[in-house]
């Protein structure tokens, strides 16, 4: 493992997935900074050349979130559009607001990481590179601080939990999306009064022509829940449609007042050409396809997936003393993530491959998500080991999804000595 020691940081590049790399950085303090230290985490898909945008996953108050880098569904987002995926662990010392304010410091960290980071990985364009950021709770409002200072570098945001009530005139034209569980809201609750920001901010800018939605999740508190099933359509649309092809620059949403809406009370749907409501009242949704995956979500806390997941390839088994060793290469994924895989010996199912570690719905599972939404286990190898194998033995791989789809089986790998 290469490591690299300069003043400042501390720097290394890390075995990531399937033909990618992966790189960390620590960035201590200044002088009058009030952060207690800051690391953060790159993924870079390989052969991206330029790296077109970064999506940025900022953790809450309290969380560490250097895993998000390593999320195989988010993964499967940054890999699509050309983009890097970079996860962060910001620390204060007594308050959350010594990092999540950026002009705390985390700003000048996070700048000086890409800087770091474009070097290292030869990828010099990281260092201007667009950015796609989500955030919960302190990270939503550390997202909504950096679209008021770069509102040209900004794809879009989405902002869990949490909001700031001030904006500049020229984010309006960032698409943002505030999303809340409607349990934070509740009488009693912890965070009884953590949605108001982002109401207040909706209410306010919306009718001065911010992009804007709000997308309350009807099951869950302040954890992120199924918000990803929702996010990642949402980055999914705007990196498509705001990005150029080289990413140096972004360009403005055409036709961007002239989009589907929702009533802010009903939440019906209205069409582009409709003459109902006022749009300046309404939930701003991109596109049709967006408006319907929105309205789904907000009625049931998440969004059903049709499409069977990719199939695993480059089945590999090798016979030995303890039997037969099963390794393959897979795409996440990107509607619903990877829930287990499937082994197959001679056409019969033996196993179903997920990681034996987490609690509550997370076991079992190949890589499941938390309360911050952080990958659980970061980095779990596609292996199966079959006691009971032998040479001579075929094998399959099948990927299934977390709405239990299952893709087509791999092409069969025999078993060799």
């Amino acid at each position: 493992m290469l490591r690299i020691l300069t003043c400042l940081v501390v720097l290394w590049p890390i075995a990531g997935s399937i033909d990618a790399a992966s790189f960390d950085t620590d960035v201590p303090p200044k002088a009058g900074e009030k952060y207690k230290s800051a690391a953060f985490r790159i993924w870079i898909p390989d052969g991206v050349k330029p790296v077109r945008a970064v999506i940025v996953r900022q953790h809450g108050c309290g969380r560490n979130g250097i895993d998000h880098s390593d999320d195989l569904q988010w993964r499967a987002l940054a890999k699509k559009h050309g983009a890097a995926l970079l996860g962060s662990n910001l620390v204060y010392k007594e308050n959350c607001s010594d990092w999540f304010d950026p002009k705390n410091g985390s700003e000048r960290a996070f700048l000086d990481a890409l800087k770091t980071f474009a070097t290292e990985s030869k990828h010099p364009e990281l260092e201007a590179a667009p950015w796609a950021i989500w955030g919960h709770s302190g990270g939503s409002i550390w997202a909504c601080h950096m679209a008021n200072k770069f509102p040209d570098r900004v794809v879009a945001v989405w902002g869990r939990s949490a909001s700031i009530t001030e904006f500049e005139k020229a984010t309006f034209e960032i698409p943002i999306v505030f999303n809340y569980g409607v349990k934070e809201s509740e009488k009693g609750s912890q965070f009884e009064k953590v949605h108001i920001n982002s109401t207040k901010a909706f209410e306010t800018y919306r009718p001065q022509g911010a992009i804007w939605s709000i997308a309350v999740d009807p099951k869950s508190s302040h954890d992120c829940r199924e918000s990803r099933a929702l996010a990642i359509p949402f980055f999914d649309a705007m990196l498509k449609e705001r990005l150029t092809k080289d990413g140096a620059q972004l360009t403005a949403l055409a036709h961007a007042a002239k989009r589907w809406r929702a009533d802010p009370m009903t939440l019906t749907l209205r069409g582009p050409d409709s003459s109902i409501g006022d749009p300046l009242k309404c939930h701003w949704l991109p596109s049709e396809t967006f408006a319907k995956l929105w309205a789904e979500y907000c009625q049931t806390g998440t969004v059903k997936d049709t499409t069977e997941p990719p199939t695993p390839s480059d089945v590999r088994a090798a016979a030995g003393d303890t039997g037969v060793t099963v390794t393959w290469k897979a795409e996440c994924d990107l509607e619903s993530g990877v829930k287990a895989f499937a082994i197959l010996r001679d056409g019969k199912r033996i196993a179903t491959v997920g990681s034996p570690k987490g609690k509550g719905n997370q076991q079992g599972h190949f890589q499941a998500r938390d309360y911050g939404d952080e990958p659980v286990p970061r980095n779990p190898a596609m292996l199966h080991i079959d006691a009971e194998g032998k040479a001579g033995a075929k094998y399959e791989v099948i990927q299934i999804n977390f709405q239990d789809l299952e893709s087509k089986p791999s092409v069969a790998a025999t078993a060799a000595k």
